[in-house]
């Protein structure tokens, strides 16, 4: 996969039981969430979205892939 622009998503802490929960919190804030107040549009065409490991100490992490608006 060629080198890409990711735009990486982290939610609040969380007790692992509830980790089903925190992701889907986290996908409902990056659906809402605009990228061209950043100068960017998300672009799923260019590399697959990706998550780390869900660990409650540090949150959810999830990052999609952008292109810039210009």
């Amino acid at each position: 996969m060629p080198p890409c622009k990711m735009m990486i998503f982290q939610g609040e802490p969380y007790n692992d039981d509830d980790f089903k929960d925190e992701i889907g919190e986290v996908w409902r804030h990056i659906e809402k969430f605009d990228p061209t107040i950043y100068g960017y549009h998300w672009a799923p065409e260019v590399a697959p979205r990706f998550q780390l490991a869900p660990m409650g100490y540090r949150g959810y992490i999830e990052a999609r892939s952008v292109v810039g608006v210009n």
